[in-house]
């Protein structure tokens, strides 16, 4: 039965009329900062898990208009960007719903970035303000210009703000104001930001939650309380996902300690009642190969959602032989950083009977293939609610076409039911373990080395990250650099996970077609055995 007092939900569909003429439901919120609104009667329930800490969510809702207080008291005000530079915590989560309950927008940064690519996202962003645990703190250089407040300084200084001084929420912002700049790899060159706006934060979630039937305002405080395991960072938009849903569930957010660990994820499985849990097909297979799984109980385990990076029938099968209770709760998900996360979906009979389906698209999301040829295949393009304005400060790229449609670089088809199949990638994009690696990138960072004369970037098959990013380099005549010398120049560029692990140093040019293009899937198939170890 639903509170008369409550915010309803609405559950029919109409096109905008102006703007971006997508499809959404009405009547729905149009500021991220109101989902708080909608959970306020779960009181002492416990959201937020991380080892021995616990927050309700009650504590959650009494700290965040006081660490917006905070956040003023350090020159932040309405519009302004606040960096969140850390990896996952209780007081991560309190820095993300405080920044935007003060009407500024997150900017989620990598805290595995390089201090050249923090730089470039720093110069992007331009923030007022970065948040940052005490580790990636050390990583903004003293010349940024830019304060730093440390996360559990913030949390200190939040719990200390006095009864009556807690930042008034600021008038709702628009719908399309941004809420969330969110950096992701792109064809070419360093990450760029992605702007969701405070309708993309929102729009998934309603229609997530209304297929489902969980709409927040019919949910009463006796409704079951649902644990979900989040080994993900939070600064990925499956993160920003998962959030957002256990908030507005009313249900329990629990994360590991540290980096992921197969071993944590299962102890905490058992531990916290885990009913839900998702990942790239990576930490999944991760989790099954580890040694202590044999005799876990893992009944309590009703869903597992696999994403970010191909999922192969096998990893299906195994999912179901080892958690006994997922037989029809495993999923599949589809989506980008540039589409506001999902944009479709496949679980049960669909991921066996339609082996290799990305699934079919969300209710609100529209689908259709770009230039297809004779059999059907081109660019998968999409128009959503959820997807982003384009990126702060530098060009869309055609990523988002006059129409509205946003062109996701991925190769696919669709069949007579419905359902996605995605078969290759327009852009030279490399994923690995779910982390999206930009080839050009890559090898614009391997040229600047004065040693070499040519580099060829590109995925190797890997049966653990799916893919690993392999250089071949063309080094000049006499030199004497070796593939170690090459590894570090790449550290002090990028992210650990950018960083070649197969390395193929050459004398010899890359092969390439008549206008002078590297013929990379020749270069795959010559690759040498022993060519520079793969060891991640």
């Amino acid at each position: 039965m639903s509170d008369p007092r409550r915010f309803v939900w609405g559950t029919e569909t109409v096109r905008r009329d102006s703007g971006i003429p997508f499809l959404a439901y009405e009547p729905r919120r149009s500021d991220a900062a109101e989902l708080l609104d909608d959970v306020r009667h779960w009181g002492d329930r416990i959201h937020l898990v991380r080892g021995s800490q616990r927050m309700t969510f009650a504590e959650l809702l009494d700290l965040v208009p006081r660490a917006a207080a905070v956040l003023a008291d350090h020159g932040v005000g309405s519009g302004d960007r606040v960096m969140l530079l850390a990896f996952n915590s209780v007081e991560w989560i309190v820095a993300f719903w405080a920044t935007l309950y003060a009407g500024a927008v997150v900017v989620l940064a990598n805290p595995w970035w390089s201090e050249a690519e923090l730089r470039h996202g720093l110069g992007v962003a331009d923030p007022a303000l970065i948040l940052a645990d005490s580790r990636s703190a050390k990583l903004v250089p003293p010349e940024a210009a830019v304060p730093v407040l440390e996360l559990e300084a913030m949390a200190e200084l939040a719990s200390a703000v006095p009864d009556g001084s807690a930042l008034a929420r600021p008038a709702p912002a628009g719908e399309d104001e941004a809420a969330l700049i969110l950096f992701t790899s792109g064809t070419s060159g360093p990450p760029k930001g992605a702007v969701l706006p405070h309708r993309s934060v929102v729009a998934l979630q309603h229609t997530l939650l209304h297929v489902t039937r969980q709409l927040p305002h019919t949910l009463g405080d006796g409704s079951p309380r649902e644990v979900a395991l989040q080994s993900g960072p939070l600064f990925h938009i499956g993160g920003v996902q998962a959030l957002v849903r256990q908030l507005l569930l009313g249900g329990t957010l629990v994360f590991p300690a540290g980096r992921f660990d197969p071993g944590e994820v299962l102890d905490l499985i058992e531990a916290e009642g885990v009913h839900r849990w998702g990942g790239v097909p990576t930490m999944v297979s991760r989790v099954l190969n580890d040694p202590s799984i044999e005799g876990r109980d893992l009944s309590s385990v009703r869903a597992i959602s696999l994403g970010g990076a191909p999922v192969l029938p096998e990893l299906v099968t195994r999912v179901k032989t080892r958690f006994p209770n997922v037989e029809r709760g495993v999923s599949q998900v589809y989506g980008l950083s540039e589409a506001g996360g999902t944009i479709t979906a496949a679980s049960g009979r669909d991921l066996t009977e339609r082996a290799g389906t990305a699934g079919r698209p969300l209710p609100v999301v529209e689908l259709r293939i770009d230039r297809p040829d004779e059999q059907g295949t081109g660019e998968v393009v999409a128009r959503t609610p959820t997807q982003m304005l384009g990126y702060w400060g530098q060009p869309s790229d055609g990523a988002i076409d006059d129409d509205g449609w946003v062109h996701t670089g991925d190769l696919g088809h669709i069949d007579a039911d419905g359902y996605l199949f995605i078969t290759g990638r327009l852009k030279d994009l490399i994923i690995r373990g779910g982390e999206n690696v930009a080839s050009t990138h890559v090898e614009d960072v391997l040229l600047k080395h004065p040693a070499v004369r040519e580099v060829a970037v590109c995925g190797r098959p890997d049966p653990d990250l799916g893919e690993i990013v392999a250089a071949a380099v063309v080094v000049a005549p006499g030199s004497s650099l070796t593939v170690a010398e090459l590894r570090s120049f790449a550290a002090g560029h990028l992210a650990y996970f950018e960083v070649p692990s197969s390395w193929w140093l050459r004398t010899e040019p890359l092969p390439a077609n008549d206008v002078g293009k590297v013929r990379k899937r020749d270069l795959l198939a010559a690759w040498p055995n022993d060519a520079g170890p793969a060891d991640d």
